[in-house]
């Protein structure tokens, strides 16, 4: 009947379901000279265990000392980083600041007109692609009917 039981205990240790108190019947068990033959395997095992809770650690510990902390490096290296594009950028002559301004109304109506006619173009044009693709359709839906 012991034997059954400790069997059932040594399987439950393996799946990690034992509590505090079973286990100290394994370590019992298995520290005594009564083993089953057949668990004689299991022996070594708890044997190292209760060697490892007699161990003890009297050594002191000595943590390295903390870094200065330099939280100012990354805001000095952003606001460089900021200053430079922000000189780079803005280096722009004279002539490409008066781009697409105009000081005459009427030559200013003008440009907009032909700007709008243009565009007018460009949708024409691509809006006659579609009747392409309504008379595509309509082959299609003659086709699968």
């Amino acid at each position: 009947m012991e034997l059954d039981k400790i069997e059932n205990l040594l399987q439950l240790y393996f799946e990690g379901e034992t509590s505090l108190e079973q286990e100290a019947q394994l370590q019992n068990y298995f520290t005594s000279d009564k083993v089953a033959a057949h668990l004689e395997e299991y022996k070594p095992l708890f044997a190292a265990f209760a060697v490892a809770r007699e161990g003890s650690f009297n050594r002191t510990l000595e943590l390295p000392e903390d870094k200065p902390k330099r939280y100012w490096i990354p805001i000095a290296a952003s606001i460089l980083l900021c200053v430079g594009l922000f000189l780079t950028f803005n280096k722009q002559s004279a002539s490409e600041q008066d781009l697409g301004t105009y000081k005459d109304p009427e030559v200013a109506a003008l440009k907009t007109k032909q700007a709008l006619f243009m565009m007018g173009n460009f949708v024409n044009k691509s809006t006659g692609n579609l009747n392409k693709l309504d008379a595509f359709e309509e082959t299609t839906n003659q086709i699968l009917k």
